[in-house]
């Protein structure tokens, strides 16, 4: 009969001393192991990244979207501060998700975490992380991420994500890698992002917590550049927002150089300000993909420099709880 070893627990600070000193620079080092544990493949962006007179201990973004990821870390159980902290530094940052990791987490702290991800949208996610470190025998010991609380869409996604892709899919997804080659190209600091099969790509904003750019293939074979409001707060104030921007809708369509369509969308929480391409247009028509790739660049850059500055605007009177 074979001989196996018996798993021994090995307190945390065995492994690292000190939490700021130790840990977060040795998981800032090794994104893959955090990603692996999320499902997300993450690329360090920032150490103690300053949010007001405070600092988020770990700011990751994630490769295929560029979303942000930020980490608030602590050795022992979890406390009302750091959770506080994690919230804070989510709202500050413009974060998608938000990573909370603990040698333990209290009860009421994972009903918190569970009832955020109930409250929130699908574009958010609230993550509770176990550490823990595990031996055998005289081995070596290895550390583990363990999670404990994800999103309730969250397996659902990534198993969606892993699934056979359509032929249609296949060519949304070629599409839109050229279209994003031409923008790290045109625009080598907008987006990390990778492509994806969807008939959209979100494109972050000034304030992407206001709003994104969605280059799109839409309904009637049509084209377009998207401002897409959506705060995933209310109904309410995505119109007010809009309205804000309707305000300004001279001096933004002299900015592009073209008349825009303004969708408030009144029986949908977001609203959508767009561009379309002048004929219609399928990914079937794979000769035409040029030409329809270089008018959305140049039209993602135009309606990007119009709206950026009135976006920020927005997110500014937003966090001032001007438009509640």
């Amino acid at each position: 009969m074979a001989n196996f070893g018996e798993l021994e627990k090995v307190p945390v600070r065995e492994l690292w001393s000190e939490e700021a000193r130790d840990f977060t620079p040795w998981l800032a080092s090794r994104p893959e192991l955090l990603g692996a544990a999320l499902g997300l493949e993450l690329i360090h962006m920032q150490s103690e990244a300053p949010v007001g007179r405070y600092r988020a201990d770990l700011l990751f973004h994630q490769e295929s979207d560029g979303r942000l990821v930020v980490v608030e870390n602590m050795f022992g159980a979890t406390d009302h501060r750091h959770l506080g902290q994690l919230i804070t530094y989510m709202a500050g940052l413009d974060a998608h998700y938000a990573v909370l990791i603990a040698e333990e987490i209290q009860p009421e702290h994972h009903s918190a975490l569970v009832h955020l991800n109930a409250i929130s949208g699908t574009e958010v996610g609230f993550f509770g992380i176990v550490l823990e470190a595990w031996r055998i025998g005289d081995s070596l010991p290895a550390p583990r991420l363990r999670m404990e609380v994800h999103p309730d869409n969250w397996r659902r996604s990534i198993i969606r994500a892993s699934q056979a892709k359509t032929p249609t899919q296949e060519r949304r997804l070629r599409f839109w890698g050229e279209l994003l080659d031409l923008l790290r190209d045109a625009y080598p600091r907008w987006t990390k992002r990778n492509p994806a099969p969807d008939s959209w790509i979100d494109l972050p904003s000034a304030a992407s917590r206001v709003a994104t750019y969605q280059p799109a293939f839409c309904e009637g074979n049509r084209v377009r550049v998207g401002v897409y409001v959506d705060t995933r707060d209310s109904a309410t104030t995505n119109k007010r927002i809009f309205d804000k921007l309707h305000d300004q809708k001279h001096a933004i369509e002299e900015a592009v150089g073209e008349a825009l369509e303004w969708d408030r969308l009144e029986h949908r929480q977001a609203s959508r300000i767009s561009v379309y391409f002048p004929s219609n247009m399928t990914t079937d028509e794979e000769e035409r993909w040029e030409e329809v790739q270089q008018w959305l660049v140049e039209m993602l850059g135009k309606v990007r420099n119009a709206f950026d500055p009135h976006l920020s605007d927005c997110k500014a009177m937003l966090e001032q709880g001007d438009f509640d």
